[in-house]
């Protein structure tokens, strides 16, 4: 624990330092948001309100991956990475906390503005409801199923074009789960069940990744 502590409080320390660029992940939403109402524009107004808080949920998504090869990248650059793996301390716990850290800097803020741009965009309470709800358990879960994958494409110059190929595949049952759970909250059904699917994948994916990151790693700076 005073391990993971430590690791996500120099996270953070690192990111308070880039000033403006906390705030791109935001701007990339609202850009996705915008063109994608200007594309719609032409068709009945229920139909756009339906396909709002989906379009939402697959924005977060597009941000999530756009971010995914940071995670790794400046401990790679500076040579800090080789030397935790050289001296084996570099733990899953290390792994879970930059992780979860690197997703409260980049994806957080986009899940808690993502209910106020649907507010505002004319959908009810419960379906935003349900919308942050699903994005609060599956971004997580992006973040730890690309973590691989970004642990896996490090030593690459070109890796991020092969990131998204290898993670967006991977992604498919979480936005199914996810929209699926918006779309039925929309239409006056269960969300329930689509939520606890989400969660399970969450957990799942939380006991595993650690440990397949870790040896990606390994792989990677061999």
């Amino acid at each position: 624990m005073e391990e993971f502590s430590k690791i996500f409080i120099k996270e953070i320390k690192i990111a308070s330092r880039s000033g403006y660029e906390a705030l791109m992940p935001i701007m990339y939403l609202l850009i996705i948001i915008l063109f994608f109402n200007i594309s719609i524009s032409y068709i009945s107004k229920n139909l756009i309100l339906e396909l709002i808080p989906l379009m939402i949920w697959l924005s977060c998504l597009l941000v999530s991956v756009l971010n995914l090869e940071s995670i790794f990248k400046e401990d790679y650059e500076d040579g800090t990475l080789d030397y935790f793996i050289s001296s084996n301390t570099f733990h899953e716990s290390v792994i879970v906390a930059k992780v979860f850290s690197h997703w409260l800097l980049t994806t957080l803020p986009v899940v808690v503005v993502s209910p106020l741009i649907s507010l505002l965009l004319g959908i009810d309470y419960q379906t935003t409801l349900i919308l942050f709800l699903s994005l609060v358990i599956g971004t997580p879960t992006m973040s730890l199923l690309g973590s691989v994958a970004a642990a896996l494409t490090l030593t690459l110059k070109r890796g991020k074009i092969l990131l998204a190929i290898i993670v967006l595949p991977l992604y498919v049952p979480i936005l199914i789960f996810g929209t699926s759970a918006v779309n039925n909250s929309f239409l006056q059904m269960s969300s329930l069940s689509e939520l606890i699917f989400l969660s399970i994948l969450f957990l799942l994916f939380l006991l595993i990744t650690p440990t397949a990151c870790l040896k990606s790693l390994r792989l990677s700076l061999d």
